[in-house]
């Protein structure tokens, strides 16, 4: 009896330490809300009543990714609940939010209360161990600054001549007579082609038809480790319980492949450990490479579905700059083309899903009260997630009809616009965010930091596809559907013709 009572204290100790505790926390909340002025936010909790781990959620949230339904179903939440919300996955405490100004303070304003290495290292640290993706602090910064250095002179880094070279190599890979090809196999090809050649040295020739084993199995195992970050990245926790055997070995052969590369373009002078240092860079690079190629695509999907767009593109480039290749100066002058590629973007952004963690207590300046306009308070360890997809196609600061493919809604609005996030803002922008682009008149600079330097490339090549064909023919018969690996991809290809 003496030893059931014991226990039976010792139980009631736990119970009433955890109430005070807990009373402890409310009240601190409460402190904070009314420092700030928070008010609650909507939130889920009415589905999920129950649910008080969060399970349900995270099945749902897995569910939707498998089906590759994620973006219809986010972008419902949010018409359901608002621009901010409040969410349990897993016991922990998750607010989406597409409001511009929210996604602003994350990444500029409020950028050091904010964290994203504990939520990508797990993932990225098999193959990037000291790249940005995996680094927050005093060592992103410094792989940042390396970064930003390698891409500090982008005509020394662009040169048109080889775009031109790429841009033959992806020719010989379009069927004559506007026959139907997945264009978007052929652009992850070509950008992936010009960011090795950038990064590595040399091309990974992923569209020589005569392109070596070695580089093969390179491109296998890269695209295995992109998606299975990505997987790894929805599955939160529950990776644990995943076989992980594969990945690192596609992981280990990656590196040392791209080490091999940079040993052989280095001049003998460089030591393991700078070998090393360039790889996380390499690898930053190309994990990211995808940008560049879900932007085509989908300009190419759209294209395919608009042909007065593609008549007046071309009208435009053949006015400005003729049948020969564009020189530098003709890139900056081509206003319409600027245009299209903005839409594309911003109905097909790269990173469609972002998140970061709260190193302490902060706030949202958006998303309280029952209008939304009130701040929120975000406690130390909570994450936010943002969706740039919702945000582009929701926004009512894009015109009407936002989730219409309609390029002269540019000439109204600015790339460097609040609730446009084609390549991340704030510090932890893309480093390759550097060019300018000069305006029509000649005159005034676009914001220098608006503008990703693949917009030269990706305006270079729109430029030589519609100085060589003038039809873009649609051969899709199954509907656009998402596939989420580090950037955006059709599940069902894009399929068109060019003639």
């Amino acid at each position: 009896m003496r030893s059931l009572f014991r226990v039976l204290v010792g139980i009631a100790v736990l119970i009433f330490l955890f109430l005070v505790r807990r009373l402890q926390q409310i009240r601190k909340v409460q402190r904070l809300e009314r420092f700030h002025g928070c008010e609650p936010s909507h939130s889920e909790r009415n589905r999920f009543r129950y649910d008080f781990l969060g399970i349900i959620k995270a099945l749902e949230l897995a569910f939707n990714f498998r089906c590759r339904t994620s973006l219809p179903y986010t972008n419902a939440l949010f018409k359901k609940y608002g621009e901010t919300y409040v969410s349990n996955v897993f016991t922990y405490r998750l607010i989406f939010t597409c409001n511009a100004n929210n996604t602003r303070h994350l990444l500029s304003t409020a950028f050091a209360d904010y964290d994203s290495s504990p939520l990508r290292k797990p993932m990225f640290k098999p193959i990037t161990p000291h790249g940005i993706f995996t680094l927050d602090g005093a060592g992103w910064k410094k792989s940042r600054e390396q970064l930003r250095s390698r891409l500090s002179n982008l005509r020394r880094i662009i040169e048109l001549d080889s775009c031109e070279r790429h841009f033959q190599a992806f020719l010989r890979h379009v069927p004559a007579h506007g026959r139907a090809f997945d264009v978007q196999s052929c652009v992850f090809a070509l950008a992936l082609d010009m960011q090795t050649a950038f990064s590595l040295g040399e091309s990974v020739d992923a569209l020589d038809f005569s392109q070596s084993h070695e580089k093969k199995r390179f491109l296998a195992d890269l695209i295995f480790v992109k998606e299975r970050i990505v997987q790894d990245g929805f599955r939160g926790p529950l990776r644990a319980f995943y076989p992980k055997r594969r990945f690192i070995q596609a992981c280990q052969r990656s590196r040392q492949y791209v080490m091999g590369c940079l040993a052989r373009s280095s001049s003998g002078e460089n030591t393991e450990k700078d070998i090393s240092d360039s790889a996380d860079q390499a690898l930053s690079i190309l994990l990211a490479n995808d940008s560049m190629s879900t932007a085509l695509s989908g300009l190419f999907y759209c294209l395919c579905q608009d042909q007065r767009v593609v008549r007046k593109l071309r009208a435009n480039i053949i006015e400005t700059v003729g049948l020969k290749p564009p020189t530098w100066g003709q890139l900056g002058s081509l206003r319409y083309v600027r245009h299209v590629i903005h839409e594309t973007m911003r109905l097909f952004p790269a990173v469609v899903l972002n998140a970061r963690v709260a190193n302490k207590d902060s706030t949202l300046p958006h998303g309280g009260g029952v209008d939304g306009n009130s701040p929120i308070l975000v406690q130390k360890g909570e994450i936010v997630v943002f969706s740039t997809w919702a945000r582009h196609r929701l926004g009512k600061d894009f015109g009407e009809n936002p989730e219409q493919f309609y390029p002269e809604r540019w000439e109204k609005l600015s790339g460097d616009m609040t609730g446009f996030i084609p390549f991340n803002k704030g510090p932890r922008s893309c480093p390759g965010r550097k060019f300018a682009l000069r305006s029509g008149s000649g005159g005034c600079l676009v914001n220098t930091e608006a503008e990703h330097y693949a917009m030269i490339v990706l305006t270079y090549l729109v430029v030589r596809v519609f100085q060589t064909f003038s039809k873009v023919s649609n051969y899709n018969t199954q509907p656009w559907t998402e596939r989420i690996s580090m950037t955006l991809e059709n599940e069902n290809g894009v399929l068109i013709g060019l003639s």
